[in-house]
């Protein structure tokens, strides 16, 4: 009896008890999913095990490829491993609970810069959501993620890549310190970070990397991997300041006014409202709606920031939004608005300062040659130009912003008004406006023109001077002439934004003006920093230039522009002794919005390599055309100025003493130096934009068609530069040794007179390759007889090659890139011609 008990022991064990627990595992030897129910807080909990089981029970045996690390965990443990990017060529990895989430050879796999985020839920491990968020442009849907889509406790894991911090401010920085991270805030340009934390963790409790770029244009990877136990600490509920909304049948209502104080009753499918935004602080905002008061002190949260009622097309007010933009992000704000029904009024004031964290910044688009200034809004900003709002990116620190709009709108409101503060350190004038609305607001096709406070002091340079445009029209002559801040807080350190710039003006004074505008426009500039050199002979222009703020310094009188040139540059060091860099800005230039900010990223190149003389941010060669890539840089012989930055060095061993010789010339007669072992670094789209050539100049023609054919200039305040690491002399040459190699032959070409279509139409058949080289005859390193032919078979300058790198012409066109090699560059042998 006993071994027959003992028997069927053992088979109830091993075989009853066995098959029982296998119905939790599919047929393929993965165990299945448990029955998973939401409870009130949205967060979701297992109704079998508790989260330590379910990860032992979920974790595949073994891990997916790339996931392996040298621990074996616990079955209470989870294994991760984190590798962010490096560069821009190796991306990021992510993998948790042996599974691989994040890479870039995985089947619809979101990645790329900024951040690379996987979320889990903090119970059952389930994957919430794997993104990628571009982070060095915004951070309004990474922000919005962490506050709003995930829960207490819930895991994430971040890799950055490439670049992040540039969009990040301090909203997102610290709501990263409560997902446990300590290092986030020390994160700067081009480092690289890792982290694995929940959300509710105590600073510190994070498990993190952070890789500083140091002396390298990007910092190495940054690697984390091991195993966690969850949670990783003590988990705090994270409070957010909410919404202050107001829905029907919880909305107050103030005191009672007819009309809202209009004289005159509106029509029938009309109604009256009354905005106003407040004197200062002490005051009140107030918004009446059909004869009633829904905004104001003590009535339905109205207070500092933006305020907000809703107006449905019976006109009954169905919400209240208060939302306190100087304190508080805009996420809020943003859900407030994406979340309107169609065809509602909106009605909104500020009150004391709304425009501190609406997240906008400024750029300049060159048209032909004057420019135009345009605000870009970000996210919450662009919700508001849907509602037919066509001032709302001018909104500045203090000033005052009435609207009215509609939800479906088509065009711009009728009723918008902006009143602005003349220093940021007092209030604007408050805006008191009365007006009947439509039920059906329709928008105007016309964008209007905001109201501008009173600039005194533009106002008497323009009663006095004469020939400046639209710089002097009624729309203008009252904006503010302000530098923009640095946006990018990793870059404060950068020595670009501390170093002299020298403008050497002309005759032009409308010139110089354009000139001056499109730098003050480049986020980070200082303006103590800038010297403007005037001929004595001119006065208007200092005027000019006060008007501004920068300190123009005048120069003995001279007879050329170049002699006048000279003497501006031995200003500029006898005022900057100890600077061992300036830029230089020549007369008759506009430049792009990041003229500054490209110097800034090549600052570190520019200061480690001996052999660079200058960075120049004029291409001859860039023509609309010829359509080149925003993100390249490039190293050539020869110098074509105009905007640069000019190295002491090389201008003591090449120009103090012999400027006449080497430079007496305008750059484009052709500068020549003495020190043949420098090179210079050029865009391959310039930053900067010159005036077309005009007047009794000789070689006129050679000119007009340098700088009069349609010209390509880059438009993007912060574009990407993918090659920074290849540009140091001791990486370049073996880097484009290896590129030309790689490269598709093109056997023959004739020559041209015009782009040669047939060749590109063959290029574009050929989709093997983006990448060609073509072989010409040279007798000698300087013979370019037969390269000349063909240079317009490319649409490039067709007068002779400029821009040639020992021999080499290297250039990108629609997304293709070319390298014309001379058989007697120095790098020839060392190139594979296939021939």
């Amino acid at each position: 009896m006993l071994i027959l008990v003992a028997i069927t022991v053992i088979f109830i064990n091993t075989y009853v008890l066995t098959k029982r627990d296998s119905s939790d595992v599919l047929p393929n030897g993965t165990p299945s999913k448990i029955e998973l129910t939401p409870n009130q807080n949205q967060t979701i909990k297992s109704k079998k095990q508790n989260p330590i089981e379910r990860q032992r029970l979920l974790r595949p045996p073994i891990p997916d490829a790339g996931c392996e690390i040298d621990e074996k965990c616990s079955d209470d443990a989870i294994p991760y491993k984190i590798i962010s990017g490096d560069g821009v060529e190796k991306y990021p990895i992510i993998c948790f609970n042996n599974k691989l989430l994040v890479h870039k050879n995985l089947k619809d796999s979101k990645i790329g810069r900024g951040i690379n985020l996987a979320a889990f839920d903090g119970a059952t491990l389930d994957v919430k959501l794997t993104d990628t968020f571009d982070t060095y442009l915004e951070e309004t849907f990474f922000l919005r993620t962490l506050k709003v889509s995930l829960n207490d406790g819930d895991i994430i894991i971040l890799a950055s890549f490439d670049e992040m911090t540039y969009g990040l401010k301090d909203a997102s920085l610290s709501i990263l310190e409560r997902y446990g991270s300590q290092l986030i805030k020390i994160i700067k340009f081009r480092d690289s970070f890792v982290m694995l934390g929940q959300k509710g963790l105590a600073r510190g409790k994070a498990i993190e990397m952070h890789q500083p770029k140091g002396n390298r244009d990007f910092a190495p990877a940054a690697h984390i991997s091991g195993c966690a136990k969850f949670p990783l600490g003590s988990i705090t509920p994270l409070l957010f300041p909410s919404a202050e909304v107001n829905k029907e049948g919880k909305i107050a209502v103030g005191t009672s006014m007819k009309n809202c104080g209009l004289l005159e009753a509106c029509k029938e499918n009309e109604f009256a409202v009354h905005v106003y935004t407040g004197k200062d602080k002490n005051d009140e905002p107030k918004i009446c709606v059909d004869g009633k008061y829904v905004m104001a002190k003590g009535i339905n949260d109205a207070g500092r920031g933006i305020n907000i009622v809703v107006v449905s097309n019976g006109k009954e007010v169905i919400r209240t939004g208060h939302f306190d933009t100087w304190q508080e992000d805009s996420t809020n704000l943003e859900i407030f608005l994406e979340n309107l029904e169609e065809n509602v009024i909106i009605i909104a004031v500020t009150f004391d300062e709304a425009s501190t964290n609406l997240r906008n910044f400024t750029r300049i688009i060159l048209q032909g040659i004057g420019s135009q200034k345009i605000g870009v809004s970000q996210h919450c900003k662009n919700l508001f130009f849907d509602l037919g709002s066509a001032t709302i990116q001018n909104l500045k620190y203090r000033d005052a912003w009435a609207f009215v709009g509609r939800k479906g709108i088509k065009g711009f409101s009728p009723y918008e008004e902006m009143s602005h503060s003349s220093t940021g350190n007092v209030y604007a004038p408050p805006i008191d406006k009365r007006m009947c609305v439509p039920q059906t607001l329709k928008g105007m096709k016309i964008r209007p023109d905001p109201l501008p406070f009173r600039n005194d002091k533009r106002r008497d340079f323009c009663s006095r001077y004469d020939g400046y445009g639209d710089f002097c029209s009624d729309t203008n002559v009252d904006k503010n002439l302000a530098n923009i801040p640095l946006i990018n807080k990793t870059l404060e350190d950068n020595s670009i934004y501390s170093i002299p710039i020298l403008v050497i003006a002309g005759i032009s004074h409308n010139s110089l003006r354009m000139c001056l505008e499109t730098l003050l426009m480049q986020p980070g500039i200082r303006v103590e920093n800038i010297v403007v050199a005037v001929d004595e002979k001119f006065s208007e222009p200092l005027a000019l230039i006060d008007l501004f703020g920068f300190r123009g310094e005048k120069t003995a009188s001279s007879s050329t522009y170049m002699e006048h040139y000279e003497k501006a540059l031995n200003k500029i060091w006898e005022i900057y002794p100890n600077k061992d860099s300036v830029i230089i800005i020549e007369e008759d230039l506009i430049l792009s919005p990041d003229f500054l900010y490209v110097f800034a990223l090549l600052s570190e190149t520019f200061r480690k390599d001996e052999t660079i003389g200058a960075i120049q941010l004029w291409n001859p060669n860039s023509y609309d055309i010829v359509n080149g890539s925003i993100d390249l840089i490039y190293r050539v012989d020869n110098f074509y100025g105009l905007g640069y930055l000019l190295k002491r060095t090389f201008y003591n061993k090449n120009m103090k003493n012999s400027f006449t010789q080497c430079c007496g010339k305008r750059v484009w007669d052709k500068w020549t130096f003495s020190d043949s072992s420098s090179s210079f670094l050029m865009p391959d789209i310039s930053r900067v934009f010159r005036k077309p050539i005009d007047g009794n100049l000789v070689n006129t023609k050679y000119l007009e068609i340098l700088f009069n054919r349609k010209r390509q200039t880059s438009l993007n305040p912060f574009p990407p530069l993918s090659n920074i690491d290849t540009l140091r002399k001791e990486n370049y040459d073996a880097f484009l040794i290896k590129s030309i190699n790689l490269a598709t032959l093109l056997k023959s070409l004739e020559p041209c007179n015009t782009i040669n279509l047939n060749m590109y139409n063959l290029i574009k058949s050929q989709n093997a390759s983006n990448a060609f080289k073509y072989i010409y005859q040279q007798e000698s390193i300087n013979d370019i007889a037969s390269l000349t032919p063909i240079l317009p078979c490319f649409g490039l300058f067709p007068q002779e090659p400029l821009g040639l790198y020992f021999g080499i012409l290297r250039f990108s066109s629609n997304k293709n890139q070319f390298y014309l090699v001379g058989s007697k560059s120095p790098l020839y042998k060392s190139i594979s011609t296939g021939i």
